[in-house]
């Protein structure tokens, strides 16, 4: 891992002043960089590169660099650049920059001068780099010349660039209900940047929140949520503007998935909005395999409805598990090719209920679902191995499926199957 320098030459003219870093004084000098790399030492970087355009390399780098040099630095390279200001120019500016990083490098950027916006459009450019080369950023430097002081100081901005990592923490809350890397940063930024984050409690309800999501831990996915979002309601009492906004963002991406009413445990009317909820979140996300694999657990979860025993609270409740699978085979195969017992006591408790839903008709639509949904999650169970490739419509038939699970809900509550 290199150890770099970055700088931009400007070309206006400098004056004389001392120059701080965190109350190291520097020798008197119009150049803020020979302060930077007098306070931090000749030999402390691999490389120097100093970023001008023609007009700033004539009037300033053969002057800093001859001082520099008397420092005993002289690993200095000089990156020249356009002056043009149009968008298309702004882009080599750029790409002129980058093929100097390279991966993994550890950068001082300094801010202080430069041509016009050249500092600004690097400036916007530094999470790209940490991205793409996943470079470490030691220091932004800026120095603060005072005219009328003796002493300028040299501020380190680098704490605000952490920004682009909150942005990238927010993003994948909206489009991935990914909280890890909220949690993440809320672990490691400093108290002043949304500190009331930097809660233990709270960073582990997040991470365990996200988990349940993807590990399609369904049954406890609710009282997650819950558990979660009364934590942030507590934070958010004092939290400030920033804290407030990326809390909210939380409460809104998973509200949906709390309840007022406590869970049953009972495979009744909630129990299969939620799982509804659910399904919704995943497709939105695009967790396909996790929402194929609620779709078809909520398809056998019907059949448990009339089975008293049947919760999701108890051991001796969660053994009906093996009924809903019969329920599933049921619907999968059409009648004349079952091959139950009649003596098979798990097809003859769930035969019953079956034959009530027959009556109104609502077997039809479940075994439409159950026509296809299976080999859907049967592809992603095995890679789609034994096909040429993953479906194309996997997303499409995602939203059918659920709308198709939706409606049986409401037949089912309407014909008075579901309570």
């Amino acid at each position: 891992m290199r150890k770099v320098y970055l700088s931009f030459i400007g070309a206006t003219d400098y004056k004389p002043t001392i120059y701080n870093i965190n109350d190291t004084l520097a020798s008197e000098n119009i150049y803020v960089q020979c302060a930077e790399l007098e306070i931090l030492g000749s030999d402390y970087f691999d490389v120097c590169y100093f970023v001008m355009t023609p007009t700033s390399r004539d009037k300033h780098f053969d002057a800093l660099s001859s001082r520099l040099s008397g420092m005993g630095i002289t690993n200095i390279v000089p990156i020249e650049i356009t002056e043009e200001l149009e968008a298309e120019q702004q882009w080599s500016w750029f790409e002129t920059i980058l093929t100097k990083i390279d991966s993994n490098d550890a950068i001082t950027i300094d801010m202080t001068h430069g041509y016009r916006i050249v500092p600004i459009v690097f400036s916007a450019a530094i999470n790209f780099l940490q991205k793409a080369k996943n470079i470490t950023i030691e220091a932004v430097y800026y120095g603060a010349y005072e005219k009328n002081k003796d002493v300028s100081p040299i501020i380190d901005m680098k704490e605000f660039y952490i920004i682009n990592e909150w942005a990238d923490a927010v993003s994948r809350v909206v489009e991935d209900a990914d909280a890890r890397k909220l949690a993440a940063m809320a672990g490691k930024t400093a108290d002043f940047q949304a500190g009331e984050l930097n809660d233990d409690q709270l960073i582990d309800a997040l991470e365990d929140l996200t988990n349940t999501i993807r590990n399609v831990d369904i049954h406890n996915l609710s009282a997650k949520a819950g558990t979660t979002l009364k934590l942030i309601e507590t934070k958010k009492e004092s939290a400030s503007a920033t804290g407030k906004l990326l809390l909210d963002l939380v409460m809104d991406k998973f509200v949906a998935l709390t309840t007022d009413e406590p869970a049953t445990g009972r495979y009744d009317k909630s129990y299969f909005l939620m799982q509804l909820k659910i399904i919704n979140l995943l497709l939105e996300h695009k967790l396909f395999m996790q929402a194929y694999t609620v779709m078809r657990e909520f398809v056998g979860s019907i059949g448990l409805i009339e089975i008293k025993k049947a919760k999701t609270t108890n051991e001796t409740g969660r053994k009906q598990r093996n009924k809903a699978e019969i329920f599933v085979r049921m619907l999968t195969y059409e009648e004349n090719n079952w091959n139950f017992e009649n003596n098979d006591p798990l097809y003859n408790r769930v035969k019953p209920f079956y034959d009530k839903l027959k009556n109104h008709g609502v077997d039809q639509k479940l075994r439409a679902v159950c026509k296809k949904l299976p080999d859907y999650r049967n592809g992603f169970d095995h890679a789609w191995t034994s096909k040429p490739a993953a479906y194309e419509d996997i997303e499409e038939k995602g939203r059918w499926f659920s709308d198709e699970l939706e409606q049986t809900i409401l037949f089912l509550e309407q014909y008075g199957l579901l309570k």
